[in-house]
């Protein structure tokens, strides 16, 4: 990569003004019940739902599912051993009552599918997955994206896959090991950022712009998922300040 030294330090000094709160920050936007970060639900509820999340407003499928948990009709959704023993048809209507799904049948489908891995291999418990894996991303990751993959449908997708392990570290009490292997999450905003950093050009697709990262911090003490944030917040307040 050309010019390493040069991005490098303005990374170090992109996530010295995010620390300082010179970046503009938009609140979390993966609204949440509260749980306590143990609670196997609340492992769940950072599980099913970013199954979903994709080609979609992000902050609004969240606020969709704190709506569907909190509706007493709805919150049963969250509870693999539920879901399962319950009527497609009622699935599907519950699932778009708050706008959860907004693929009729599709996000169905991953729904009810995820649930039923759930419930048959993991004792309805997404941490099952985790120990399953070590505990370590890359073992997790390989048992997502290939062993499992016809079974976590979206969620063993390369970008998802990544993107439940950030929101895992986030929301959780999980302890990974091998973070490192966490790719950064190439939404569009990232994308962007890395432009702008002149890490990628506009011709990169999202795994290219992964890699890209991964081989600029290699040899550093930058974790991938750490800048996430950081370069979403910055990209949405228009790269200022410049760096």
């Amino acid at each position: 990569m050309k010019n390493k030294k040069a991005i490098l330090k303005r990374v170090e000094n992109l996530r010295k003004a995010f620390k300082e709160n010179k970046i503009v920050k938009t609140h979390h936007h993966e609204v949440n019940p509260g749980l306590p970060k143990s609670d196997p639900l609340n492992y769940v509820y950072f599980t099913l739902p970013p199954s979903l999340n994709f080609q979609r407003n992000s902050p609004a499928m969240w606020a969709a599912a704190l709506k569907t948990f909190n509706d007493p009709e709805t919150n049963y959704l969250f509870y693999p051993k539920k879901v399962v023993k319950t009527k497609r048809e009622k699935v599907q209507r519950d699932l778009l009552k708050h706008r959860l799904a907004l693929q009729k049948n599709k996000h169905t489908d991953i729904w009810m599918k995820l649930c039923q891995t759930l419930n048959k291999d993991f004792n309805n418990d997404p941490r099952e997955i985790l120990k399953k894996g070590n505990m370590n991303v890359k073992e997790i990751l390989e048992l997502v994206r290939i062993t499992k993959k016809k079974d976590l449908p979206y969620l063993s997708g390369a970008k998802m896959s990544n993107y439940w392990l950030y929101i895992l570290n986030s929301y959780t009490d999980v302890k990974l090991k091998n973070m490192k292997y966490i790719s950064i999450i190439p939404d569009t905003h990232v994308q962007q950022a890395s432009i702008v950093l002149g890490i990628t050009d506009e011709k990169d697709g999202p795994e290219e712009v992964a890699n890209k990262w991964f081989e600029l911090l290699d040899g550093t003490d930058i974790l991938p998922i750490e800048l996430h944030p950081i370069l979403w917040n910055w990209s949405r307040a228009k790269f200022k300040p410049e760096f």
